[in-house]
């Protein structure tokens, strides 16, 4: 699954369970690093060379994605509402590219979906004040709840909170634009028929450019976000050195003091 963990979780070893990712994603983000860690140690210990690496490659979530996955951990019912309302819009937004769409309908799913998304968000804000995340952070948690609707994969790491990263929406926003085609009648109908298909070819075309847009965005992105792990990952080496380093300090000056 592209937009899950790091590592692939369509190969995921035996010896990783999901307890253990819900343990590592769903628990403290500053612990996330030190946490995984220790899991592919105790992994590598136990002769599970394969399932360690696996657990090695796996990225901290960025803030967003974090706060998204407290969600699926603390509201996974209101998750489920949203996901729900993210198939039903897409069933309609389909409807409505072959003509068939009740433009009624299709507004009530899409209201349905924003209130959910509202509501999820209102939550991970009240999560985020205890970690002080600014309203930039909350925007890419509404825009990585709204991909939901557009692609099952997003869907499926949402539900189960697994998500390293935020994501966006890459279909063509439909619900605002979307009018219901008439019954074509007399002598315009070949007419109607070719703007309709030209209609098609450039919403197409939109789409590819929009989704090349996003995947450069998305490989730069986690280029960005590998380079602060590292960064991050050194931070807390230097930290363990330091702390070390007073451990040896205080036990030479107790040796010092009992001579």
């Amino acid at each position: 699954m592209g937009c899950g963990v790091g590592s692939d979780l369509t190969d995921r070893p035996k010896g990783v369970s999901d307890e253990g990712l819900n343990e590592l994603f769903h628990g403290p983000l500053e612990e996330f690093t030190g946490a995984r860690n220790e899991v592919a140690k105790s992994l590598r210990s136990s002769g599970e060379p394969r399932a360690a690496d696996w657990v090695k490659g796996l990225k901290k979530p960025s803030r967003a994605a974090w706060l998204v996955n407290q969600l699926a951990a603390r509201k996974p019912k209101e998750v489920r509402r949203l996901l729900d309302a993210g198939e039903k819009l897409r069933a309609a937004q389909e409807e409505m590219l072959a003509g068939a769409a009740d433009r009624e309908k299709l507004r009530e799913v899409a209201a349905g979906e924003r209130e959910a998304i509202d509501t999820l968000v209102g939550t991970a804000e009240a999560i985020g004040r205890e970690h002080g995340v600014g309203s930039q952070i909350l925007d890419r948690v509404g825009e990585t709840l709204q991909a939901a609707t557009t692609d099952p994969e997003v869907a499926e790491a949402i539900e189960k909170g697994w998500l390293d990263r935020e994501r966006r929406a890459s279909g063509i926003g439909l619900v605002g634009s979307a009018t219901p085609k008439a019954p074509a009648r007399g002598p315009k109908r070949g007419e109607r028929e070719a703007a309709d298909r030209r209609a098609r070819q450039q919403e197409a075309k939109r789409r590819k450019e929009a989704e090349r847009k996003l995947a450069a965005a998305e490989k730069k992105l986690e280029r960005e976000q590998a380079k602060l792990e590292r960064a991050q990952e050194k931070v807390e080496e230097a930290e363990q050195a330091v702390h070390d380093a007073e451990l040896d300090m205080h036990a030479a000056r107790r040796a010092l003091d009992d001579i």
